[in-house]
């Protein structure tokens, strides 16, 4: 699969339906991090919800949590343009395409702008291969695991240089939001890794549970996608970090992510098909991935302050406040 088509549209112009490109960067020698997103919801008919397109913009830095930032400016659906062969989208002036993304939000707290592009390594990452993902109501795809960004990123004035930082950009989309969900991501010039337990409602309407991870390390490829192998690890769900253990072979990925409480931004996410999903989410959280055989470590990789994480579930979570 081809970033391309790992990008293509699945739900405009169809009612019930959400969908959401975003990037996420993390820039790991002055500990900040930023999280951009270009999305659509379209309600399903009698959802008193209205349909919109949105850009939204985000800023984390593990320094000084007290600056983060975060704003969201919402615009008619049909606002959002989108092209294939190559990928290309547009909001309002806003781009993203296959190497590269802009945009600004401005906000009663303030604006932020940005302009970015990058190279990718690695093929894209689809946590539930693409044969089985109509088995679930919401689909993900790491559509470009491995990013090295190159741009500036302007916040309230204040311009960031990044210079080859480490990234990476996702596509999920469905008729309905999971029910609850942990979500991790890092990458650096020699690895990535990228995904999420989820507990999802099938198309048949019974509620499922399952942890699906990708990882590449060194010389070391790990694919953990497979709905058996999903379904059958289901792993914890948890506001105070990512926790994921999967086999494949001799072989034992762990990973685990953790993030700080006070540097968590709660966003409130509405539901194609009614009700509200509330999400926490940092850029600036510390991850440890290990990778063993038999015993023996093969790949073992700690970062401070770089990883991504995020929380979410039907129940804001005390002491968070929703600031978007």
């Amino acid at each position: 699969m081809s970033s391309d088509a790992a990008n293509a549209p699945r739900c405009l112009n169809r009612s019930g339906t959400y969908e959401a490109w975003y990037v996420t960067v993390a820039d790991p020698a002055s500990a900040r991090g930023f999280w951009l997103r270009y999305t659509t919801l379209n309600p399903a008919s009698g959802v008193s919800t209205k349909s919109e397109s949105a850009l939204w913009a985000f800023a984390f830095d593990r320094n000084q949590p007290r600056a983060n930032w975060g704003g969201k400016m919402t615009l008619p659906l049909r606002a959002l343009q989108t092209s294939f062969r190559p990928f290309g989208l547009r909001l309002d002036g806003a781009r993203l395409e296959r190497a590269g993304c802009s945009g600004q939000v401005h906000t009663e707290r303030g604006s932020m702008r940005w302009d970015l592009s990058w190279e990718s390594r690695e093929p894209p990452f689809p946590f539930l291969r693409p044969r089985w993902q109509g088995l679930s109501s919401v689909a993900n795809i790491g559509a470009q695991p491995a990013l090295s960004i190159s741009g500036t990123v302007e916040l309230n004035g204040e311009t960031h240089t990044l210079d080859a930082a480490p990234g990476g950009q996702q596509h999920t989309w469905g008729s309905s939001h999971a029910l609850a969900w942990n979500w991790g991501f890092a990458s650096g010039a020699d690895f990535w890794v990228d995904g999420a337990t989820s507990r999802v409602r099938s198309r048949l309407g019974r509620v499922l549970v399952g942890t699906a991870v990708g990882a590449q390390a060194s010389d070391q490829r790990f694919l953990f996608n497979g709905p058996v192998q999903v379904l059958r690890n289901r792993g914890p769900i948890s506001p105070h970090g990512w926790e994921a253990e999967a086999r494949l072979g001799d072989r034992i990925l762990g990973v685990t992510i953790t993030p700080r409480r006070e540097d968590l931004i709660g966003v409130t996410y509405s539901d194609p098909r009614g009700g509200s999903r509330f999400c926490y989410h940092t850029e600036v959280a510390d991850l440890e991935l290990r990778m063993t055989r038999g015993g023996n470590t093969i790949a073992s990789i700690t970062r401070p302050a770089s990883a991504a994480f995020e929380y979410a579930s039907d129940v804001p979570l005390a002491g968070v406040p929703l600031r978007v």
